[in-house]
């Protein structure tokens, strides 16, 4: 008589609970998604020709303020912040799994998974509101770098160094080159953001989007952000930020310092201070995007400290802390809305309020959308419902049924948890 033994399938837990959330990425998501607003508000406005990055050129004191805080606090600070958030939570997903008894290769493929998922939302975004996308890229970056998530130490700080190293040359050559060939009307420079024609403008998108992702990778360090972001998830920095307190605070003076200074010449520029040629203004911008990289992480640290300090209080986030958390959870709802609400009010093919105004008015209607962003999770958050896309990617990802949870929690781009002592985690990005 033979015995016929049965092999479980390795473990794979479904994702983070509510119990085990870590405020701190919740709250620097929600914030970054106001930056973001921010940014991309301007790319809208025809009533100036385009300026440097997003902004439009001139307009009287006022505008020309706008323009120059944006440059100096805002743009290419978002992004390497959202990216070292992504690779916070990539990092936390890997190790979650791990811990739960699921082997490497399938913590893998979860993280391979997410990033096709991510890269199919980033196209549908891309080619249906705006073509200045970021899901598809680090749904790119994750397919790319995922393999790394399951190595050692030795090999991710190998790749944050090379990865380093190849962001700084490839950003400096690219901006360089793009200020260089950069001409024509504001039409042409602007593209279908401008356009006039919804359905020309969709086709357009769709002979673009392949290059899209690959061209945001190579000019931003978006990749090394990421692998940092994962360094700082294996060493707990946002979900114990009481324990790393002097380090959080050497990132937030030395790299908002860093950013601040390094904003401040193309800022000048944007704000119409300073007349420079093309080689001069690509070599600004391209210490504008490498000092951004860390602003991005000074801004994560910022809320970790911000964390801390309720923590030593004995304090739980207020309603303003608590709002922009609930934004973070459901980072992939709000993210879409956000860019879709900024679209139909400021399009030209839609509503178009962005011939009708300069920088402070495009400023003002990013606000007003970013709160009413803030306004559609509070009430998600309330009725205890996780975003509808946030749950969509949960389902695609894991398979089953997320509308409900016992705390919501967003699977697209980010989401974190915290564990009771000694086992606080996060999935910013990653897991949910």
């Amino acid at each position: 008589m033979s015995t016929r033994s049965t092999v479980k399938p390795p473990a794979r837990r479904r994702g983070v609970t509510a119990a085990e959330r870590s405020p701190a990425p919740d709250i620097a998501r929600g914030f970054m998604l106001l930056l973001i607003a921010l940014a991309h508000a301007p790319l809208y406005v025809t009533t100036s020709d385009p300026g440097v990055v997003t902004h439009p050129a001139g307009g009287d004191a006022l505008d020309r303020t706008v323009t120059f805080l944006s440059l100096d606090l805002v743009d290419n600070r978002a992004y390497p912040m959202f990216a070292a958030l992504f690779g916070y939570g990539m990092a936390m997903l890997v190790m979650r799994q791990r811990a739960a008894g699921t082997t490497a290769s399938a913590a893998a493929r979860l993280l391979r998974r997410r990033g096709v998922f991510l890269v199919l939302f980033g196209f549908v975004h891309f080619v249906l509101i705006f073509p200045a996308d970021i899901l598809a890229p680090y749904g790119v970056a994750a397919l790319a770098l995922g393999w790394l998530f399951t190595r050692g130490d030795r090999a991710l700080g190998r790749g944050v160094v090379i990865s380093a190293v190849a962001a700084t040359l490839l950003t400096a050559l690219l901006s360089v080159a793009m200020a260089v060939e950069e001409s024509g009307s504001g039409a042409e420079v602007r593209g279908t953001v401008w356009a006039h024609d919804y359905g020309a403008a969709v086709v357009e998108r769709l002979s673009q989007a392949p290059f899209a992702s690959v061209h945001i990778l190579l000019a931003w360090p978006i990749p090394t952000a990421i692998l940092v972001g994962a360094v700082a998830a294996r060493r707990r920095y946002l979900d114990d930020p009481a324990r790393h307190r002097a380090l959080l605070g050497r990132v937030v003076l030395i790299g908002g310092s860093v950013s601040v200074l390094g904003g401040v010449p193309l800022a000048l520029i944007g704000a119409g201070v300073w007349e420079t040629g093309d080689l001069a203004r690509g070599s600004v911008t391209a210490l504008h995007v490498i000092t951004g990289f860390a602003g991005g992480l000074a801004y994560a640290a910022a809320f970790g400290l911000f964390v801390a300090r309720l923590q030593d209080r004995g304090r739980t986030p207020g309603p303003v802390a608590g709002a922009l958390a609930a934004v973070g959870r459901r980072s992939l709802t709000c993210y879409l809305l956000q860019s879709a609400l900024l679209a139909l009010v400021l399009a030209r093919v839609a509503f178009g309020a962005g011939d009708r105004i300069e920088a402070t008015g495009a400023a003002v209607i990013g606000v007003c959308v970013w709160l009413t962003v803030l306004a559609v999770a509070v009430v998600l958050e309330r009725a205890g419902l996780r975003g509808p896309l946030d749950a969509l990617m949960r389902r695609l990802v894991y398979g089953g049924s997320a509308g409900r949870a016992a705390g919501p929690v967003e699977p697209g781009t980010a989401g974190s948890g915290t564990a009771p002592a000694g086992k606080r985690e996060s999935t910013t990005g990653a897991e949910s």
